[in-house]
């Protein structure tokens, strides 16, 4: 009786930027993870009798796409789905930065701010009262109605300092690189076998763009990324010797 290679399977991703030494960082929690070939059909009508059908086919590979579904928010993943640049700001306090406020509105700062110890006029050094003149909500202010915060005479123009503590923030600033390439390693358990390992690794993986940035909703974040196998001739050492990826698994 042949053996069952059933395949029902999880594990973790592995990714760097292609063509570096750069150590591989694993993408998180992954709910989906595919390549799937796309093929052009050209087929040879049977031209010899009258009921027709197929004479010759032949079904070329046109390329592989390669999809991911990521669920681990961080500044990496979104950086590489975004085409931007990953960065930390650290914890610490900003003094004195000047905002705009009119009562009635929210005032954001330049940080997600965690804690604000003063709001004072632009000109003056009288602090203005935390719960009365403003509030602090969301990591930044909101001016109530009846605040001794009065619009500025010239529109947009700042008329508050603010000095506040923010923690440490991850930050990103999206499409600001061009499309990069990665290398791309799966290693996972096919637990309809006993979780036995299996692995594929992927040479060239183009930069895909994150389909959608789901921010609110009824169901977990998840980045779904489309990108596509490219040629890397690098890796094909040998006749048999794939330039796309290859596939490995326990017996």
């Amino acid at each position: 009786m042949a053996e069952d290679y059933s395949y029902l399977g999880s594990g973790i991703i592995v990714i760097r930027e292609w063509n570096t030494a750069d150590p591989f960082l694993e993408i998180g929690n992954v709910s989906a993870y595919t390549v799937a070939p796309q093929t052009n059909t050209l087929e040879l009508a049977d031209y010899q009798n009258p009921g027709g059908g197929t004479a010759s086919r032949v079904d070329r590979v046109t390329g592989y796409n390669l999809n991911y579904t990521f669920h681990d928010f961080n500044p990496e993943n979104f950086a590489r789905a975004t085409r931007g640049k990953a960065s930390s700001i650290a914890a610490g306090t900003v003094p004195d930065e000047l905002v705009l406020a009119v009562p009635g509105s929210y005032a954001p700062l330049s940080r997600l701010a965690s804690e604000v110890t003063a709001v004072k006029p632009v000109t003056g050094a009288t602090a203005y009262e935390a719960g009365k003149d403003y509030r602090f909500e969301r990591g930044m202010l909101f001016i109530p109605a009846g605040s001794a915060i009065v619009a500025p005479s010239v529109a947009g123009t700042p008329n508050i300092k603010v000095t506040f503590k923010n923690a440490e923030l991850g930050h990103v600033e999206a499409a600001v690189t061009s499309q990069k390439f990665y290398e791309m390693q799966f290693y996972g358990a096919n637990e309809a076998r006993g979780g036995k390992m299996v692995r594929l690794v992927a040479h060239k993986v183009t930069g895909g763009v994150i389909e959608s940035m789901g921010l609110i909703g009824n169901e977990f974040g998840a980045g779904s990324v489309p990108g596509a196998l490219l040629k890397d001739a690098s890796k094909a050492t040998g006749q048999d010797i794939s330039a796309y990826f290859y596939w490995q698994q326990e017996k």
